[in-house]
């Protein structure tokens, strides 16, 4: 991927259980190159709650560029994505369900839409990319 001017472009945290979120930033830049304004966060199990907070505030303060920042979680209704919800408004945006093609998809669209808009998108995109092997077979 082209670098993006840095001060252009949504910034990006990753939150998972355990190590997910960094392997699938891992990955995704294994594709696309370095993502630019992109961290990962790793919440812990028995971790104060006060604790995470300040880990997240600080990850999106760190990724922030001035146009808002996307928080990407592993699961709906699990502690990163309840600690994540704590953050969002106009200028924070979560979504649940973080897959690889949502990080691939985020190299390239962050500096020429709105933070709004760019959620949207990844969240069709994610969802868009998920296949049942047997059925995508059988079409060919």
């Amino acid at each position: 991927m082209a670098k993006a001017d840095e001060k252009g472009i949504i910034g990006i945290v990753a939150v998972s259980h355990c190590g997910v979120a960094a392997e699938m930033i891992c990955a995704a830049e294994l594709i696309t190159g370095p993502l630019e304004a992109c961290r990962a966060l790793t919440l812990q199990a028995g971790q104060p709650v006060e604790e995470m907070v300040k880990q997240l505030r600080e990850a999106i303060k760190e990724v922030d560029r001035g146009r808002g920042v996307l928080i990407l979680t592993d699961l709906f209704g699990g502690t990163p994505a309840n600690i994540s919800l704590s953050f969002l408004g106009p200028k924070v945006e979560v979504v649940c369900g973080m897959n690889l093609p949502m990080l691939i998809k985020l190299a390239g669209c962050r500096a020429d839409s709105s933070l709004e808009r760019v959620a949207a998108m990844v969240k069709e995109y994610g969802q868009r990319h998920i296949s049942l092997a047997s059925e995508v077979l059988a079409r060919s």
